[in-house]
């Protein structure tokens, strides 16, 4: 394996020092191209240093991820980029699918984690690269690269003519037909991820020897290319010299063949769209939409049963489509409640619309999948459990092909996620335990705030208001205010300290502030605890009595209080006196 270049970004020094020092990255093969704290430096670098992999996180001033990312893709690099930021920015992970992120990684991270992270995008940058080298070698695959970037818009239409002669493609025919077999995998049938990529090439080669056994039959002679993509989907591109070949009957002859194949392949399910006859071949992009469309709704539009579908016969125009405003404020608190039948009846009543609408494009029905889904991984990620690859199960919903197999899924996954949840038990307990530890520790900082104790404990704040309310009866605010002055009040009574050390031991740099809080708390004990004061030369004495016996009493009467004593027992008493 030959050596990858990496890049680090984040706005944090420390972290950024701390990467360099979680993986020897000698000695696993990586060189260290540099660490950037935005991703604005880190674009002017790579517009002259190409880099392999990159390791960001989101959220970063002048340049974030998300857009270094589209950058990226913009220029069309080769960079692996993998996002490496906290659950509170999942929002962010659809668009990063869009461009096509190679992994999304939470925080923190282990030196285990992040290793085999960046060696998974080593090796896929291997495997992209040795699919390259091989398709030079080759003319077939040429021709089928050239029909994959054709059909699917990459080449501009005036250029389509000479990049065909360029790999071998008559482009003075009688006319071209676009097909495509959508093959979808059997779950009754074990197939390994590996072997789906031969399967299908044995396929290919199986629609051949159909082709060469209808020409012998008809006598017709007509030309198949097949378009190269990682899918198992097969595109495939007919060209004829005669301009009437390619018609209905010839057609379904061809088309009863391929699917006698499904007798075959035991793996598959097979179904075949098909466009209309087109005279020149820069017509076939547009004839490809048509066709594309067809498979990708096919069970949407035409359900399981149907095995051949003409493009013809799909919407063409897209349709007014239902709107939804998805509840996902009150889904996600009901994952985190852990209310399982709630999460049920909540994706029940999200996809019932649907069913009732003439038409819904599949990527409507996968958009409203996507959204649930990284509401739920929001509701396992802020229970601090360990979430599957988020990436992976967003992935996983691009191959969902029916409405039913979606909502099967999402509700599966939702309702795992919240039963969790409700087992976990003592759980809201123990984090609301954890956040009062964390208060009791800290409350003399003057700037303490529920942010500080959600960031300690890798929570959502909303989350963690929610939970404090319910496990204490009290908000943060006032919890923290009580804390504070009970700690004020032991303070009084055991120490000789002022009343302005008090309130900085307690968290407040204004004693005026530290006043009025107290007394909206009513701080006063009993007689019978049997407090005595001594040495009343003490500035404080007459506030702390005050503030002690006299509920409601502010600072400022209790200040009046102290001037007058003090003037009493200058003019009147000895230097001494005991209460």
């Amino acid at each position: 394996m030959r050596r990858y270049s990496i890049l680090f970004i984040d706005d944090e020094e420390l972290i950024r020092e701390s990467f360099l020092q979680l993986v020897d990255w000698e000695a696993h093969q990586f060189d260290v191209a540099g660490t950037f704290k935005n991703g604005e430096t880190a674009w002017e670098y790579l517009k002259s240093h190409p880099v392999d992999i990159i390791i960001t996180d989101i959220n970063m001033p002048f340049m974030n991820g998300i857009n270094l990312l589209e950058h990226i893709r913009m220029e069309k690099l080769k960079t692996r980029v993998l996002f490496l930021t906290g659950y509170e920015y999942f929002e962010y992970a659809h668009k990063a699918v869009q461009l096509q992120a190679f992994d999304f990684l939470l925080k923190p991270i282990t030196t285990e984690k992040l290793l085999s992270a960046v060696e998974r995008a080593a090796f896929d940058i291997e495997k992209e690269e040795a699919a390259a080298e091989a398709v030079g070698k080759s003319q077939e695959l040429s021709r089928s690269n050239f029909i994959n970037r054709m059909l699917y818009g990459k080449i501009k239409k005036e250029d389509i003519n000479k990049e065909a002669m360029g790999v071998g493609i008559p482009t003075e025919v009688g006319c071209y037909l676009v097909m495509m077999a959508a093959v979808d995998v059997l779950k009754s049938q074990k197939v390994l991820e590996g072997e789906i990529g031969e399967s299908k090439r044995q396929l290919q080669m199986k629609i051949l020897q159909k082709k060469d056994m209808l020409t012998e039959e008809t006598g017709e002679h007509f030309e198949l290319y097949f378009a190269r993509n990682v899918s198992t989907h097969i595109q495939m591109v007919l060209a004829a010299q005669k301009k009437d070949v390619f018609n209905p009957a010839f057609i379904r002859m061809f088309i009863d063949r391929i699917l006698e194949l499904e007798k075959e392949e035991l793996w598959c399910r097979i179904t075949l769209a098909v466009g209309r006859s087109r005279r020149y071949i820069e017509e076939l992009p547009e004839s490809f939409k048509r066709v594309r469309h067809a498979v990708d709704n096919r069970h949407m539009l035409k359900g399981k049963g149907w095995k051949v579908i003409y493009a013809s016969d799909s919407v063409q125009e897209r349709k007014e489509e239902i709107q939804i405003v998805l509840p996902t404020d009150t889904f996600l608190h009901h994952i985190r409640m852990g209310m399982t039948e709630e999460v049920e009846a909540d994706i029940k009543n999200i996809y019932e619309p649907f069913r009732h609408k003439k038409y819904i494009s599949l990527e409507s029905a996968k958009m409203v999948t996507t959204e649930l889904a990284i509401t739920a991984f929001k509701g396992e990620a802020s229970s601090g459990d360990e979430s599957v690859s988020y990436l992976y199960y967003l992935n996983h919903i691009q191959q969902l092909n029916t409405l039913d197999e979606m909502e099967d899924d999402i509700l599966r996954f939702a309702v795992s996620i919240a039963e969790k949840r409700k087992k976990g038990g003592n759980h809201k307990k123990k984090i609301a335990e954890q956040a009062l530890e964390y208060l009791k520790r800290n409350y003399n900082k003057e700037d303490l705030s529920l942010n500080d104790i959600a960031a300690f404990l890798n929570i959502s704040v909303p989350y963690l208001a929610v939970l404090f309310k319910q496990e204490t009866k009290q908000n943060f605010s006032a919890h923290l205010l009580e804390v504070r002055m009970e700690k004020a009040k032991e303070l009084l009574r055991t120490t000789g300290y002022t009343v302005n050390e008090i309130a900085e031991q307690v968290g407040y740099n204004s004693s005026q502030y530290f006043a009025v809080c107290f007394k909206n708390i009513r701080a006063f004990l009993p007689e019978s605890t049997g407090i005595r004061y001594k040495n009343i030369r003490q500035p404080c004495l007459p506030i702390r009595k005050a503030l002690l016996f006299l509920p409601n009493t502010s600072l400022f009467i209790a200040s009046i209080l102290c001037k007058s004593t003090l003037y009493n027992i200058k003019n009147n008493t000895k230097n001494t006196h005991t209460v």
